[in-house]
């Protein structure tokens, strides 16, 4: 069978432009031209996420170009339907005269890393040509979505003082780039663990592409966001004294945000400095990946402190 590789593509970039601009429009074009609520449209891009998940198991299996490309542009089209979702909220906020940006809430926060997560992987899948990730990102996607739709309060209401800054704009978007590439990272990580541990099974050998290829998927995942992450802290922290006088105060979702960085810091030096692969540095994304899943959802839930607006 061949294997498939982890070289870079070369982009149609005439293509992809007008993918991009053409999605961004119709998204515009939805979101303020139909009279259709929000929540519309983030529902039909959860749906569209959980076919998608769907679509990319099954290209595991079946291996053909058409199912492949059709689980691509379905994927497409649920980022679209998230856009469209996000525009509408944030016209409808302005309408109520409580605008802000669409990622100040818990529901708001979480339909956004599906998003972003979608985004990213769907860069790295046409800059290497790699779909078989999306089996195991996609379903993430789909998990952060369903849990959005059913758990979160979908109401708009206003940003409460500390929120009201330029600081939402930049240390958000840094905050969810840096989730969004940890999600694909850990569906790397978990392929590269399938392989390594069910190797032998006849699916696994049969179906998922080597180690190495999926281990530099990983990899690089983590190394174009980690930077980000960490100027998403450092963004945070100014925010932190122009809002409440202090840097730092330990409050526990800063003490979360600093364990992941140093979890996925140190994976990085493993990985670059000491030459470490394999099963080792994979365990270490999946940890990792856990101390993300605490710093968003067991912090703003459960241990609310200065960020306890997140839990709204």
């Amino acid at each position: 069978m061949k294997e498939v590789s982890v070289s870079e593509k070369s982009f149609h970039v005439g293509k992809d432009f007008i993918f991009f601009i053409g999605g961004v429009s119709l998204s515009l074009l939805l979101a303020f031209l139909l009279p259709i609520e929000n929540v519309f449209w983030y529902k039909s891009a959860f749906l569209t996420y959980v076919l998608a998940s769907v679509l990319y198991i099954a290209y595991l299996f079946i291996r053909e170009g058409i199912v492949g490309s059709i689980a691509t542009l379905t994927l497409y089209l649920a980022l679209l339907l998230n856009l469209t979702g996000m525009i509408r909220r944030a016209y409808e906020s302005y309408l109520m005269g409580v605008f802000h940006p669409p990622w100040s809430n818990l529901f708001e926060a979480l339909t956004f890393w599906s998003f972003i997560a979608g985004a990213i992987y769907l860069f790295l899948e046409r800059k290497y040509g790699f779909k078989i990730l999306g089996a195991f990102v996609l379903p993430v996607l789909a998990g952060v979505s369903a849990f959005a739709i059913f758990k979160a309060n979908h109401e708009i209401t206003p940003l409460m003082p500390a929120l009201r800054s330029y600081w939402l704009y930049i240390h958000v978007v840094t905050a969810f780039i840096g989730y969004a590439g940890f999600t694909v990272g850990f569906g790397g990580a978990v392929a590269y663990l399938l392989k390594e541990y069910f190797g032998e099974n006849k699916f696994i050998k049969n179906y998922l592409p080597r180690k190495e290829v999926l281990d530099e998927i990983t990899y690089k995942s983590i190394a174009i966001v980690f930077p980000i992450w960490t100027a998403s802290i450092i963004l945070g922290a100014a925010w932190a004294n122009e809002a409440w006088g202090g840097y730092w105060s330990w409050d526990p979702k800063e003490v979360w945000s600093l364990i992941v960085w140093l979890f996925f810091g140190a994976y990085l030096h493993a990985r670059q400095l000491m030459g470490w692969k394999g099963k080792k540095v994979a365990w270490m994304v999946v940890f990792g990946f856990i101390t993300v899943l605490i710093c968003f959802f067991a912090i703003n839930l459960y241990f609310p402190g200065l960020h306890s607006y997140a839990t709204e």
